[in-house]
C-alpha cells in the first residue's frame, strides 16, 4: 500500500497512493471472524425487531429447510444504534453546536435501522434528507416513519461506493446546493451535513487497510484537500459512527499512535471530536505519562465549564470524574513537574496480590508470593527509571529556559547541552528510547495549542454501553469540521505548480526516518535543502508553539514532532528554494519503498 515506483505512470500519483474514489469498496473486503452469539442481547424494542429479522442469527447459517422462511439478504456485519436515550443524550450534550445546521440538507450514508437518522431529522428539521442504504430490502420497513415525511428520499445504493455517492451530487437530488467558485471552496457550508454509519463487526479489511472504515475515513479527510465528493460544495461537516477501535487512526491519544490519517486531519480539520464512545485505553501496548492524561482531562473540564457544557447523567468517564475532584481540591497537575507515571498491566496484578496478601499472608515459598516479589522488584526498577527520566527532562527544561531568556552565552549553552547529552547516554539504550518517547509526548502536549486533536477537545466523550447497539459492540460518534487548507497543499496535478504533490513526496520520505533531526531528513532528500530552509523556518524555533532551539541530536525537532503549521511553513520554504528539484527529479530522489499505514509516523522510539 502507498507504494511509489520510479516510472512515468506513477509520477502523477500521490506519494501515499490514494485509492481510486470510483472503485467499489465493498467488493474486495472480508470479515476477520464470525460474530459472537453473546453479542446479540436485545435491550430495546428496536433491537428486538432487528434480532427478529434473523439476519444476525448464527444458528441460521448453512442449508435451509425447503419451507423455511428466509431472511432478507443483507450485510451481517452492520452495527445499528438502538438506544433512544443515547441519541437524546447526544443532542442534549452537543446539540447547541448543531444549531447552525437547522433547515439544511442531510446526506445520510448507511442509515440502517434509522434511529439516529430520525433523531437527527427531528432536531434539525432539514429541507431535504437523502438516505443511501444498500440493504433497502431489510431496512425500508424500519425507515418508513422517516420516509413518510416530506422531502425525505431513500436511494437503494451504497454511499461508500464513490461512483454511487457522486451520482446524488446533482441538482436533481440537491437542488439547493451549488458548486461555488474556487475562492469560496474554502468557506464553511452549513447548509449541508453528512452523516454515516461505517461501524462493522467483524471488521472488514480492504487491501492493506486494517478495516474498510479506516479507508473511508481516510478518503473523507482526503476529500477536504481535493474538494472532492460532497466537499465540492464548500467545507461540509461530518458526523460519523465507527467501531470504537476504528477511531484511533483519526483521533489518537498519544504520539505513538499518530499516523498519516491523523496528520492529514491536523492539516485539513478545525476539529475532530469524539462525541461518545467506549471508555478505556486505546492501546494495550503504548501508553503516555498518566499525568499528561490527567492534565488533559482537567483542561477539558475547565473548557466545558466555561462553555456551559453539561455531561448527561451516567455518561461521565472516570478520567472526567477525577478531573472534577482535582479542580475542587485546587490540585495542580503539571506534566513534567514530577516523575512520570505509566499505567502498566503488571501494576494492577501487583495491587491485587498486595491486597490479598494483607488479608491472608502468603508463605514465602509459595508461587503467589514469588510472583508478588517479582512484581515488586519490577515496580521498584520502574520507579527508579522514572526518577532518572524526570531528572533528564528537568535538565532539558532548564536549558530551554536559558535559550528563551537569552541569559546564557552560546558557549555556556553548548557546555550544558553536552553535559545533558552525556547524562542521557549513560543510560541503557532501551531507557534512552523510553525517555525520548516520554519527552516527545510531553512536547506534543506542552505547545499552544496541544498538537493532538484529542488534547484540544472542547468536551469529554460520553461513555456508551454495548447494549445501546445491535449487535452489542460499542461504537463512537466522530464530529469532523473541515477547515481552510493551505493553498499550496491544494496545488496538485499537471495543471498546477505541484506543491501539494511535492509535499506528499517530502513528507513521506521524512517519515521513513521520523526520529532523525529535520535537517538530516531534508538533506537526505536533496543536499542543501536544510541550509536554505532551517535558518528561515520561524515556526521551528518558536518555543511556545512546538519549536526547539537546542542543538543536541536527542532533543532536536524530528519529522514526527512537527505540527501542522511547521509542515505548512516547511512547504512554503521548499517552494521558495531556488535550487529545489523539479517534480520528476524529486520522485527519483525519494524512497522507492512502501509506506504502510501502521508504520508511518511510528518508529522503535
Amino acid at each position: 500500500m502507498f507504494s511509489i515506483r520510479n516510472n512515468v505512470r506513477n509520477s502523477f500519483t500521490s506519494i501515499f497512493r490514494r485509492p481510486s474514489i470510483t472503485s467499489p469498496l465493498t467488493s474486495r473486503t472480508l470479515a476477520s471472524k464470525a460474530l459472537d452469539k453473546t453479542k446479540l442481547e436485545t435491550s430495546t424494542p428496536l433491537a428486538e425487531e432487528l434480532a427478529a429479522t434473523g439476519v444476525w442469527d448464527p444458528s441460521r447459517r448453512g442449508p435451509k429447510p425447503k419451507n423455511a422462511k428466509t431472511s432478507p439478504k443483507a450485510d451481517k456485519t452492520r452495527l445499528n444504534i438502538v438506544s433512544e436515550k443515547l441519541c437524546d443524550d447526544i443532542f442534549a450534550y452537543v446539540g447547541s453546536t448543531l444549531e447552525r445546521h437547522k433547515g439544511c440538507d442531510i446526506v445520510d450514508i448507511y442509515p440502517g435501522a434509522g434511529l439516529w437518522s430520525r433523531k437527527l431529522h427531528d432536531y434539525l428539521q432539514p429541507r431535504s434528507h437523502i438516505l443511501m442504504e444498500p440493504d433497502a430490502e431489510l431496512y425500508e420497513p424500519f425507515l418508513k416513519p422517516l420516509l413518510d415525511r416530506p422531502n425525505t428520499t431513500l436511494i437503494p445504493a451504497s454511499g461508500l461506493v464513490w461512483r454511487e455517492l457522486s451520482s446524488i451530487m446533482t441538482p436533481e437530488y440537491l437542488p439547493h446546493q451549488v458548486v461555488p467558485d474556487p475562492s469560496r471552496l474554502t468557506q464553511r457550508n452549513d447548509t449541508l451535513l453528512v452523516t454515516a454509519n461505517i461501524a462493522f463487526h467483524p471488521k472488514k479489511r480492504f487491501l492493506t487497510f486494517e478495516s474498510m472504515a479506516s479507508l473511508v475515513l481516510y478518503q473523507f479527510i482526503e476529500s477536504i484537500r481535493s474538494s472532492g465528493l460532497f466537499q465540492r460544495y464548500g467545507l461540509v461537516r461530518m458526523l460519523i459512527w465507527t467501531r470504537h477501535d476504528d477511531k484511533y487512526s483519526l483521533l489518537p491519544k498519544m504520539m505513538q499512535k499518530r499516523k498519516k490519517l491523523a496528520l492529514d486531519s491536523e492539516l485539513s480539520c478545525e476539529w475532530v471530536r469524539e462525541v461518545c464512545g467506549r471508555e478505556g485505553l486505546d492501546s494495550a501496548w503504548f501508553v503516555r505519562d498518566s499525568i499528561i492524561d490527567a492534565s488533559s482531562s482537567l483542561a477539558t473540564w475547565e473548557r466545558m465549564q466555561a462553555a456551559g457544557i453539561k455531561m448527561p447523567r451516567g455518561r461521565a468517564s472516570e478520567d472526567l470524574k477525577e478531573a472534577k475532584v482535582a479542580l475542587r481540591s485546587r490540585k495542580a497537575i503539571v506534566p513534567g513537574s514530577r516523575p512520570p507515571v505509566f499505567k502498566r498491566q503488571f501494576q494492577e496484578a501487583l495491587n491485587e496480590l498486595e491486597t490479598a496478601h494483607k488479608e491472608q499472608v502468603f508463605t514465602k515459598d509459595s508461587d503467589t508470593y514469588k510472583s508478588m516479589q517479582s512484581y515488586r522488584w519490577r515496580a521498584t526498577s520502574e520507579d527508579r527509571k522514572h526518577e532518572r527520566m524526570f531528572r533528564l527532562i528537568s535538565g532539558l527544561d532548564a536549558i530551554n529556559l536559558l535559550y528563551k531568556s537569552g541569559r546564557a552565552s552560546s558557549g555556556e549553552l553548548e557546555a550544558l547541552e553536552a553535559e545533558w547529552e552525556a547524562s542521557l547516554q549513560a543510560n541503557p539504550k532501551g531507557s534512552i528510547n523510553e525517555f525520548i518517547t516520554y519527552k516527545d509526548n510531553l512536547h506534543y502536549y506542552r505547545q499552544d495549542p496541544p498538537l493532538l486533536h484529542w488534547d484540544r477537545r472542547a468536551y469529554d466523550p460520553m461513555v456508551v454501553r454495548a447494549e445501546e447497539f445491535f449487535p452489542n459492540i460499542e461504537c463512537a460518534l466522530l464530529d469532523i469540521q473541515p477547515k481552510e487548507v493551505h493553498p499550496l497543499l491544494r496545488q496538485r496535478g499537471p495543471h498546477s505548480n505541484r506543491a501539494g504533490d511535492c509535499f506528499d513526496l517530502v513528507m513521506n520520505s521524512m517519515m521513513f526516518q521520523s526520529t532523525l533531526p529535520v535537517s538530516q531528513s531534508l538533506d537526505a532528500i536533496m543536499p542543501g535543502a536544510a541550509d536554505y530552509i532551517i535558518p528561515r523556518w520561524k515556526s521551528g524555533k518558536d518555543l511556545d508553539h512546538g519549536g526547539v532551539l537546542t542543538k543536541t541530536r536527542y532533543a532536536q525537532l524530528s519529522a514526527r514532532l512537527l505540527n501542522a503549521r511547521q509542515w505548512e511553513e516547511l512547504l512554503e520554504l521548499w517552494m521558495e528554494w531556488p535550487f529545489r528539484p523539479e517534480f520528476h527529479e524529486l520522485i527519483a530522489r525519494t524512497n522507492d519503498e512502501e509506506a504502510n499505514e501502521d508504520t508511518i509516523l511510528n518508529t522503535d522510539l
